[in-house]
């Protein structure tokens, strides 16, 4: 059942009216935004312009990845209603990265994404219920808010992009907002709803954000090769939360679940243990990691939900999101930001030739 919670800022209730005035000109038949619940804000799904008003299209807290709802509802068949989306940037830069690999039909989609101040860990706006309007005001005053998650603060595209997406609302750099188009079909969609598109700069909230990220990839990198990463993993109890959270583990089949390949005889353990002079149970949590990071590094968006996810607190951010940031480097890749494929989709035949072969031998 969603709640509607009364929110005085006045960025939502202008999106809120965007929304309705879509449904009114018969230019979108259903909405995916989140809303209010007991205690916290989810998704939803609403198909008539007097349930409008249940959404909070800005919320200050990210219970889940926004794509990976669209992915589950277009993934067998397309929508066949006109829906638009409002997602966070880094919401919309997941979608883009869904669609290349076959998740997301995008056919009936528009999406709508915004100038981001960030979302409070879900765990912590239980115990402190921080309106998204606190946020908000901190952004307008060119300050990241102390209470947003480390992925926000290290954002690295905490506002939207051309071609990602298709409508952008300005918050920041304005003295009232603005929508502008990121796309052919948002600029279309932003003339039948006859308002003019806006301009504003965020180029001091990006790039607090992009020497935030700087500093963070330098200072919080894991060193100490395997030794390090065991001790940084040491509280793990390979629960898996974390991949469940993220939006890039989508396969339907995934080897770390299948249980069989983990099922050994006895005395495995017992000359493991042997072996090693005692053995961690249970065993292969860190081949766990490892193999999250080598299947989707490359797609690693940022939203940090891994990190959320975890229910000890583990800062899982950093290991994901500074790896990914180090293959995503090397394969010149930006998710959901470039327009190629992604690097595990595309075999090139003339790559990484430096790699290839021994060295030595004659000149």
């Amino acid at each position: 059942m969603l709640i509607h919670w009364e929110v005085s800022d006045v960025y939502n209730d202008v999106l809120k009216d965007f929304l309705k005035k879509a449904f009114e000109k018969g230019l979108i038949e259903a909405v995916i935004a989140p809303a209010a619940t007991d205690n916290s804000y989810t998704y939803a799904l609403v198909t008539k312009k007097e349930d409008v008003d249940k959404l909070t299209p800005i919320a200050p807290v990210m219970q889940w990845n926004g794509a990976d709802m669209i992915r589950r509802i277009t993934r067998l068949k397309p929508a066949k209603r006109k829906t638009l989306a409002i997602l966070r940037p880094c919401e919309t830069r997941t979608y883009k990265e869904l669609i290349k690999f076959n998740q997301i039909n995008p056919e009936n989609f528009y999406l709508l994404t915004y100038d981001c101040p960030g979302t409070i860990h879900a765990r912590n706006y239980a115990y402190e219920q921080t309106p998204v309007d606190d946020l908000i005001k901190s952004m307008k005053e060119g300050k990241i808010s102390e209470k947003v998650r480390e992925s926000c603060r290290v954002c690295e595209y905490p506002t939207p992009i051309k071609g990602v997406g298709d409508i952008g609302f300005g918050i920041i750099g304005v003295d009232e907002p603005v929508f502008f188009s990121l796309s052919e079909r948002g600029k279309d969609f932003l003339a039948k709803m006859e308002i003019q598109e806006g301009e504003r700069d965020d180029s001091s909230w990006v790039e607090m954000h992009r020497k935030n990220r700087e500093k963070w990839l330098e200072e919080k990198r894991i060193t100490g090769g395997r030794k390090g990463i065991e001790k940084f993993l040491a509280q793990c109890m390979n629960c898996h939360n974390c991949k469940d959270m993220c939006p890039i583990c989508f396969c339907k089949e995934c080897f770390f679940e299948d249980h069989s390949v983990f099922d050994y005889e006895s005395e495995k353990f017992y000359n493991w243990a042997d072996d090693k002079n005692g053995i961690r149970l249970p065993t292969d949590k860190t081949l766990f990691h490892i193999g999250r990071l080598i299947h989707m590094g490359t797609s690693c968006i940022g939203c940090g939900l891994c990190q959320q996810a975890c229910p000890v607190d583990i800062p899982l951010y950093r290991l994901f999101g500074i790896v990914g940031n180090d293959l995503q480097k090397v394969f010149d890749y930006k998710p959901g930001v470039n327009d190629d494929l992604p690097p595990v989709m595309e075999f090139r035949e003339e790559e990484f030739e430096e790699f290839v072969g021994l060295k030595g031998g004659e000149e």
